[in-house]
Formats: structure tokens, C-alpha cells, sequence
């Protein structure tokens, strides 16, 4: 993971994104992908995210399982091996942490929040799979961590 980035990141999202990278190396996907990277997040046990998913009977392994019945991503990542739908939520993540404190670092919910306000990717695929609708899950997180949806940044 290139330090640019985990300099950024709470120990939980970076250990969150190193699930994720080691999922997409499993996968033999040529860049960290959403999929992956949601996968990633909702292993934190100890997020927002995580909790909400479990309470909804949707769990880590569910994101892993379906992701290797989809065909492999082989589309080209960034110079850090992201695909360029993960570096928008990392981008979006910066401005969430913002806007819905979080102290100086980006937490696990504020990937996942801005994550899920992604209306394609593989872990928008997921979801869909699942009939779940991501805004659903992203209205709880905030009002989890003590916030109203419209506190939240609109992307």
C-alpha cells in the first residue's frame, strides 16, 4: 500500500485495505477493485459498517464468495494499484472524514460511506445481489456516528 495513502488511514483501514489488496492478488485482479476493497471494510469488526452489515445478515465472506463467481477484473489500476473507481472513494473518504469529523485520520466508515455512494464497480454489484440498497446502509453508518444524511457530503 503506498504510504501517500496509508499515512492518511486509521491502523483499522489500513489493515481494512490490506484485506483487500491481498483479496484482489486471490482474485488475480490487476488492481484493488471495490469489491475487494468492500470485502476489506466490512471485516473491521469494530466499525460502524461492519455491525450494520452483520445486523442485516450480510457478512465479509459473502463479499468474497460472490466476487469470485464474477469474471476476473483485468483492467488497468493506477501507479498505486487502485482502479480508478477505489481512488474516487479514497478522494470521497478525505472530504467525509471532514464533514463527519473523525479526527486526523480516515476511518473504516468513512471509506465505506464513501464507498457505497458509488453507483457502479463490482461492489455495487454485490449489493444489488444482495438487495441492499447502499444508501440504506450509508444512512445508518452516519446517523451511527451521531449525524443526520444531509451532514453527509453530496457526490
Amino acid at each position: 500500500m503506498p504510504k501517500s495513502v496509508t499515512k492518511q488511514l486509521s491502523e483499522h483501514a489500513q489493515e481494512a485495505m490490506n484485506k483487500a489488496s491481498a483479496l484482489s492478488r486471490e482474485l488475480g485482479e490487476s488492481c484493488m477493485s471495490t469489491g475487494t476493497l468492500i470485502y476489506g471494510l466490512t471485516s473491521d469488526h469494530l466499525s460502524l459498517g461492519n455491525r450494520i452489515f452483520n445486523d442485516i445478515k450480510i457478512y465479509p465472506e459473502m463479499f468474497r464468495d460472490h466476487l469470485k463467481k464474477l469474471p476476473v477484473m483485468t483492467e488497468p489500476g493506477d501507479r498505486k494499484g487502485f482502479h480508478p473507481l477505489v481512488k474516487t472513494a479514497i478522494d470521497r473518504s478525505k472530504i467525509c472524514k471532514q464533514k463527519l469529523g473523525g479526527g486526523s485520520e480516515i476511518q473504516t466508515d468513512h471509506l465505506l460511506i464513501a464507498l457505497l455512494s458509488l453507483r457502479e464497480g463490482s461492489a455495487y454489484e454485490c449489493m444489488r445481489e444482495f438487495s441492499v440498497e447502499p444508501r440504506e446502509i450509508s444512512t445508518e453508518i452516519v446517523e451511527a456516528m451521531g449525524f443526520e444524511f444531509d451532514d453527509c457530503p453530496s457526490w
